[in-house]
């Protein structure tokens, strides 16, 4: 058996799926100034197997690693043996609490079926789901998935006609799926995540932790846990260019 390890950093908004796993939402912001939060599957292409994914470009340290563009795709994930994760273990910020005007996301970003939709969706059926803080504050998810071997895990984009590529990756492989973004930016990271939200486009306050949803001016809470479990430690850490505590995940509602 072999475990693989996805790492997801980044304005990345974390819902449970009626108990079938969970489904990550993977907004873009074209028009704002927070256009330059594009995503991508950074990875090692030494633990790639096999590959259909389109736009490819060499990136990370030296040119070493590989970064596959995400635009507005439907993303599966197949050979994992897992139950279904029926929660996420650790905390992660809620974003339904950053403002008490929040009462949902707006169907472009929350419905993979949406007419002008500005999200990727990608659904994860299977595996061990944890909230995982770093030292700077911000907040990953990170799916651990088993499988057989000699299979690994093979990540499939639906990108909505007849059209859909693959990443196989091998036995024990570790990725990120993550935004890059600029330096250059002086506005706060999360407050992209209330141009998500219904009723929430004038919200300021940083996302709560819990509680009850009401308007925060102070730093967003959340527990640290410095140490992963063994199960799901890998040996190389796939980090992007840049990150910093506003680029944290969330989780709604």
């Amino acid at each position: 058996m072999s475990v693989t390890s996805i790492q997801f950093i980044g304005l990345f908004v974390v819902m449970m799926n009626t108990g079938a796993g969970l489904h990550i939402l993977v907004p873009h912001f074209p028009g704002t100034p927070y256009a330059d939060h594009t995503s991508v599957v950074q990875y090692d292409p030494n633990q790639v197997a096999s590959i259909t994914w389109p736009g490819i470009v060499s990136c990370g340290p030296s040119g070493s690693l590989r970064c596959a563009p995400i635009n507005i795709e439907t993303i599966t994930f197949s050979g994992a043996i897992d139950p279904a994760p029926v929660d996420i273990v650790g905390a992660i910020s809620h974003l339904r609490c950053c403002c008490a005007s929040m009462i949902d996301l707006l169907p472009k970003y929350k419905d993979p079926n949406a007419s002008g939709k500005l999200s990727a969706h990608i659904f994860v059926g299977l595996g061990v789901a944890e909230a995982i803080a770093a030292e700077n504050g911000r907040v990953d998810t990170w799916v651990t998935m088993h499988s057989l071997n000699p299979t690994g895990i093979t990540m499939t984009a639906n990108a909505g006609t007849s059209s859909s590529f693959k990443i196989a990756f091998k036995p024990g492989a570790q990725f990120t799926i993550l935004n890059t973004t600029s330096d250059t930016l002086l506005t706060s990271h999360f407050l992209a995540y209330y141009l998500m939200g219904i009723g929430s486009s004038d919200c300021t306050a940083v996302p709560s932790g819990g509680g009850q949803c009401a308007p925060r001016t102070t730093e967003c809470m959340v527990p640290k846990r410095a140490v992963r479990a063994a199960a799901t430690q890998s040996p190389k850490k796939v980090m992007p260019k840049l990150t910093d505590e506003n680029c944290a995940n969330t989780h709604f509602p």
